[in-house]
């Protein structure tokens, strides 16, 4: 996903790159939302808010990496040998939105507050590990780290 003569990083790599750091940061701020004491008022509306935003990263993310001139097909064009791989990484996307939307029906039907959080952490979790193997895979296949933290 670099260009062998200069070293430029492919624009869908860029892309990728840009919304994977949007995906972290919305990981960062669900989870700082669900380990604010409970109490506090508007602890559910803050938490609501912050995995909405997740959502939205999350689909972007997915919209990004899967369109016709994304990473996921990119990667597949510039190495085959990693097709099973990229489609395991490519299936667990509508999971894990679905996960997302779920939690958020969760938060917003209550529950009681460890509930929440344990569901909480469970769809970072997913989304975290979801990210590694992001990350995992496209340095297998260019020795490129992607970055995004």
């Amino acid at each position: 996903m670099t260009d062998a003569n200069n070293g430029q990083r492919s624009e869908a790599l860029v892309a990728a790159s840009a919304k994977r750091v949007k995906l972290k940061q919305a990981l960062s701020q669900v989870e700082v939302a669900a380990a604010s004491p409970s109490a506090e008022s508007g602890w559910r509306a803050r938490l609501i808010r912050e995995l909405e935003d997740l959502q939205a990263a999350l689909w972007a993310h997915v919209d990004e990496v899967e369109a016709p001139d994304g990473l996921l097909a990119e990667m597949t064009r510039q190495a085959p040998r990693l097709a099973n791989q990229i489609a395991h990484v490519r299936d667990e996307h509508p999971g894990l939105c679905a996960q997302v939307a779920e939690t958020i029906n969760t938060v917003k039907n209550g529950s009681d507050v460890e509930t929440l959080r344990a569901e909480v952490l469970e769809t970072l979790t997913a989304i975290a590990r979801h990210r590694q193997k992001g990350a995992d895979l496209v340095y297998e296949g260019y020795s490129i780290d992607i970055g995004g933290s």
